[in-house]
């Protein structure tokens, strides 16, 4: 990809003594195909290596009692959150915890992680913390034989097309969805033939 130039060719004149062909550019080179041809070359430059997310991390603080650290962990687990320390409030028997948490799994945390306590656990501070790599390369698929044993087929459905279950891919689909840019996961009709319109009779 870069820039397309378009040129013609000039005619020559029976007084011009040179015999080879010359060609001039039809338009000048403006400042929009600069900047397109720029964007291209550092887009084509970075992918030629693996590819990496950064994201941010929040840093939460809470309270809650032994009754509830274990929906708190389990909450905690499947948003990749991770406990930073845990002590005790002298003459209570609450539990301070900070954790970290990345920015993209703590909407919908505070709710849920009420929910699933049933109110043992404070609503939790969340305050930034810290970026992080994500070492999860988007574009990754299964290519050898021990690898397509290790992590399965290419799957072409959802969020899967990797064969893994892939966090860097579901939040850059995630990114492009909320700003309204095509997304290669989305499919009006994954089944044509399995769907039904008319209810069975028993």
């Amino acid at each position: 990809e870069g820039v397309e130039i378009a040129v013609r060719k000039q005619n020559k004149t029976e007084l011009d003594n040179e015999s080879k062909d010359e060609y001039v550019n039809t338009s000048q080179i403006t400042g929009g195909m600069v900047v397109s041809a720029l964007r291209s070359g550092i887009r084509t430059a970075l992918l030629t290596r693996p590819v990496r997310l950064l994201e941010g991390h929040l840093r939460l603080t809470l309270h809650s009692n032994l009754s509830g650290l274990g929906p708190l962990y389990a909450v905690l687990s499947r948003r990749r959150g991770k406990v930073v320390s845990d002590n005790m409030v002298d003459g209570t028997d609450l539990l301070l915890i900070a954790a970290t948490i990345p920015q993209v799994e703590s909407f919908g945390f505070a709710p849920e992680l009420l929910k699933k306590s049933s109110g043992e656990v404070t609503a939790p501070e969340l305050v930034f913390s810290h970026w992080d790599m994500l070492d999860e390369d988007p574009f990754w698929i299964p290519t050898s034989l021990e690898e397509r044993e290790d992590f399965g087929e290419i799957v072409m459905n959802g969020d899967l097309s990797t064969g893994i279950d892939n966090n860097a891919l579901k939040y850059i689909r995630m990114v492009r969805g909320r700003k309204g840019l095509l997304v290669d996961s989305h499919k009006i009709v994954v089944a044509a033939e399995k769907q039904r319109t008319l209810s069975r009779k028993k």
